[in-house]
């Protein structure tokens, strides 16, 4: 699966159904009622980073912010979540 940003294409891997599905659980902890956990965010985000495939040495380039951008992109895209604008 590619992901397009910050001037790169980002290979990542297919998630299985049962993986989607543990994501989604873990956004219903992070999201509750339209607010977010933040601990629970966190989490979330390193369950996609894991997921992803990505290693390390390809995220050391961005920075801290950079990094939650694109996996939160990532997200979107395994969850099928299609921007608003």
């Amino acid at each position: 699966m590619k992901i397009e940003m910050f001037d790169k294409v980002w290979e990542v891997k297919r998630l299985s159904y049962r993986e989607k599905r543990e994501l989604w659980q873990m956004s219903l902890k992070a999201f509750p009622e339209g607010q977010v956990n933040q601990d629970d965010y966190f989490e979330l985000m390193e369950k996609v980073e894991k997921l992803s495939g990505l290693a390390e040495k390809d995220l050391e380039q961005l920075n801290m912010g950079d990094v939650d951008l694109l996996l939160q992109e990532i997200y979107q895209q395994y969850m099928g979540i299609e921007k608003k604008g």
